[in-house]
């Protein structure tokens, strides 16, 4: 094998590693996005029950002075 073919192999490897470890990157970016969507939306859902539950405290209470 002469410099030439070893330098080839070599940078084609490097090439396959890179593509390798952005399909890696952009997999866990999506699978993180999702998690704080998710995370997103269980906070809207404890705000809104939080909510609810004072006005049903000011109603029942305006209701049994």
């Amino acid at each position: 094998m002469n410099a030439g073919k070893i330098a080839g192999i070599l940078a084609l490897a490097l090439l396959i590693i890179g593509a390798i470890t952005l399909v890696i990157k952009l997999i866990s970016g999506a699978v993180g996005i999702i998690g704080g969507f998710f995370n997103l939306i269980l906070g809207l859902v404890v705000i809104i029950a939080l909510i609810v539950i004072v006005i049903w405290m000011f109603s029942y209470a305006k209701k049994n002075k």
